[in-house]
């Protein structure tokens, strides 16, 4: 089970007023809170994706060019935020990694989640192509990752068909795999000019839809193994598994091998459409979804809203299909009245526990900055499939706050999380 990181909340209640498209200035603290509140591994990797996409979207594989050519005369010096974060990695990987095996392999970090640490690795990977391979601790950036894909390959257990564990104990499968793992498998095989490891990233993606989609076509959270189960149809967990599956999209195609892959990417296309096109119909007046999808006793949660959000409009960038951008818009502009003035995204599902409802979440923070690192290269390229015209797509309204009869509880964070990415 993942462990909450201590904190110390503060509360405050005040006037509040409807909104729906952030200012920079208020964007600025959503970013810097994401940078505060990280502990998990997780939760970093998913921070390092959108610092990149934010701060360096032609490093990105949503970019509109190659990032692979990009990066050659790449310097550390200018990604000082993801060197940051691989370095951290690295600090804090085992000495004694317990999880060596005789193929090499051991984890980035030790984490009960086998899958988790893996969202770390573009990272890494990033600060071996800028520092040639430059050690942190003894270990060089490049062999922490060449350690990290034997360890996904050879030492975690599988399901019978094949599958990836996400839990490093047993065989079971989580849609949160699906973002923290192919997508690596795929950067490595595009960067090393190996196809095989593109193929994998793609066949995860196949046993995973098949181990968890449901007669709905969309995808239970956890299935199979012993202790914590989660069948139901959780949004964030959704939005996991369609955003994992575009990266892997997107990097095939800026690969060496796109021209033999066209099968597989169209399958992906395919189910990435599948999870939009069944989580549509259940978008709620206010635009947003429920924690759990088809349940509306659940409640409704920005996290994973956000996350449908920025990949939504990545679709459009893409230049995959235009269909998703209303309810993408619908979806950023509702989360967005839930951001308060002090940067903090509220309305969450709580990431340690994912049936309750959280006062924060670190991931949240990073899906808003991805939600409008895409909204803005998608205003940028013409605003395709939007009926607002000249007017904003988000509406006019830039202050930070949601009315609920008036007043409402600010949550925020008044001291600095303790300790660092602790997993159970």
């Amino acid at each position: 089970m993942r462990s909450q990181a201590p904190i110390v909340a503060l509360l405050a209640a005040t006037s509040l007023v409807s909104a729906t498209h952030l200012t920079d200035s208020l964007l600025n603290k959503v970013y810097n809170v994401m940078n505060e509140i990280n502990v998990a591994s997780w939760e970093n990797g998913t921070k390092s994706m959108a610092i990149l996409e934010s701060k360096y979207p032609e490093l990105t594989v949503f970019s509109a060019n190659s990032p692979f050519q990009r990066l050659d005369g790449l310097q550390s010096g200018q990604i000082p935020e993801i060197i940051g974060i691989a370095s951290t990695t690295l600090e804090n990987r085992p000495a004694t990694n317990t999880s060596a095996s005789a193929h090499g392999g051991s984890s980035l970090l030790e984490d009960g989640a086998a899958a988790d640490p893996a969202s770390l690795g573009i990272a890494v990977l990033l600060a071996d192509q800028t520092t040639n391979n430059q050690q942190v601790n003894g270990v060089g950036y490049g062999d922490a990752a060449d350690a990290e894909l034997n360890y996904l390959l050879y030492d975690v257990p599988r399901t019978s068909t094949g599958a990836i564990s996400h839990r490093a104990d047993q065989p079971q499968l989580w849609s949160d795999f699906v973002y923290m793992v192919p997508p690596f498998l795929a950067y490595y095989g595009a960067l090393r000019n190996n196809q095989t490891l593109l193929q994998e990233a793609y066949r995860q993606c196949s046993l995973y839809r098949d181990g968890l989609r449901q007669s709905n076509g969309l995808w239970a959270h956890i299935l199979l193994g012993n202790g914590t189960h989660d069948p139901n149809l959780w949004i964030t967990g959704n939005a996991w598994a369609a955003t994992g599956m575009l990266r892997v999209w997107s990097t095939i195609k800026w690969s060496s091998f796109a021209s033999d892959m066209s099968s597989q990417m169209s399958d992906l296309q395919s189910w990435i459409a599948e999870i939009f096109d069944n989580a549509q119909p259940l978008l709620t007046s206010e635009g947003l979804y429920h924690n759990y999808l088809n349940d509306n006793s659940s409640f409704i949660d920005t996290s994973g809203s956000a996350l449908m959000a920025a990949t939504g409009l990545r679709i459009s960038t893409l230049n995959l299909t235009d269909s998703y951008v209303p309810d993408s818009l619908k979806l950023l502009a509702a989360v967005s009245s839930y951001v308060n003035s002090t940067g903090y995204l509220t309305q969450t599902v709580n990431p340690y526990d994912f049936s309750k409802q959280g006062t924060y979440s670190p991931e949240g923070q990073s899906f808003v900055v991805m939600a409008y690192a895409a909204y803005k290269e998608w205003d940028s390229l013409g605003r395709k499939g939007s009926t607002s015209g000249n007017d904003d797509p988000l509406g006019t309204s830039s202050s930070a706050f949601k009315r609920i009869g008036g007043v409402s509880t600010l949550l925020g964070l008044g001291s600095a999380l303790l300790g660092f990415w602790s997993i159970a």
